[in-house]
């Protein structure tokens, strides 16, 4: 199959940028082994994950996409011929009668900004907050650009600060280099604010389909007076909007309001727009004895916090 059916057959089933070509290519840049399956009415792109003792498993990003259960059936016997791979990690677009996975990697919740409004009805969806502080930075002297590779190390920094301010790990620098190098331009920009010539957010942001995604993003501590997220993602909307997407889709949310993202969903929610909810992720156990020792493993690093 091309890229260019495979793509046309993701999008026509609904599939996210992890299912397409481009991203299996970048995955192949980080060094990792890309499979792709696809049947009648489904299709999965396999990213393999080492474990202990030349062990592997297969990690399906936000798929399969359509058909989970003839999915599911069909990578697990192409697995048993490869007698080192534990267990498939599946993120299907549909309840599937499996085990749920101890690790949850893509969010079940999204927050989703539908962009076929004009400009006026846009703002009007928003909470009248958002709007009073989109129109803030825009006074204050706040201005949003397309970043470039010039930028992508203090666009690192900004990504360095704010995993330390919310406890969460990064990605390796290289990481991120591959992602904008592979997906530039036509699958992958990135956005920043600027500030009397200092940088206070960005954002990377993906295009497949219909949708543009808020993949990863940063901000800094300072300057938060003058508000550079709100315009930031309000000028993401209107370039997304421009190039023809008919969502933009901010990413994770959580509907608990003690989770440590309660405060990222109410700034998210703020845009108006409608959330978007996935059955969560799934492991088929090919081995239980291997499978036991990697949730075991996987216990005691929590224990340790490594």
């Amino acid at each position: 199959m091309t890229q260019q059916e495979w793509d046309k057959k993701a999008i026509d089933r609904g599939g996210s940028i992890l299912q397409s070509w481009v991203w299996g290519e970048f995955q192949k840049s980080l060094g990792f082994k890309v499979e792709r399956f696809s049947g009648d009415d489904w299709l999965a792109q396999i990213i393999e994950h080492d474990l202990i003792t030349s062990k592997k498993y297969w990690y399906s990003p936000r798929g399969p996409v359509g058909n989970a259960k003839a999915a599911s059936e069909f990578l697990k016997k192409e697995a048993d011929k490869n007698h080192a791979v534990v267990f498939l990690r599946l993120e299907p677009q549909e309840p599937i009668e499996l085990p749920p996975s101890p690790k949850e990697i893509q969010p079940k919740e999204n927050w989703v900004v539908g962009l076929e409004g004009s400009e006026q009805e846009l703002l009007v969806s928003m909470k009248p907050k958002h709007r009073y502080n989109l129109n803030l930075a825009a006074k204050k002297g706040v201005t949003v650009r397309e970043a470039g590779k010039n930028d992508f190390l203090e666009i690192w920094r900004l990504f360095m600060e704010t995993a330390s301010r919310g406890k969460f790990r990064l990605h390796p620098q290289n990481y991120y280099l591959q992602m904008f190098e592979t997906l530039s331009p036509n699958y992958l920009r990135a956005y920043v604010a600027e500030y009397q010539g200092k940088i206070l957010c960005c954002a990377f942001v993906s295009f497949f389909g219909h949708t543009a995604t808020y993949l990863h993003g940063g901000s800094s501590d300072k300057e938060k007076q003058v508000m550079a997220p709100f315009l930031m993602h309000w000028e993401i909307m209107k370039a997304v909007k421009q190039l023809g997407y008919y969502n933009y889709d901010m990413g994770g949310i959580s509907s608990d309001p003690n989770h440590s993202w309660a405060g990222i969903t109410r700034f998210k929610k703020g845009f108006g727009g409608f959330e978007v909810r996935y059955p969560g992720t799934f492991d088929q156990i090919l081995s239980p004895l291997w499978y036991n020792v990697y949730k075991n493993l996987r216990s005691f690093r929590k224990i340790l916090h490594i």
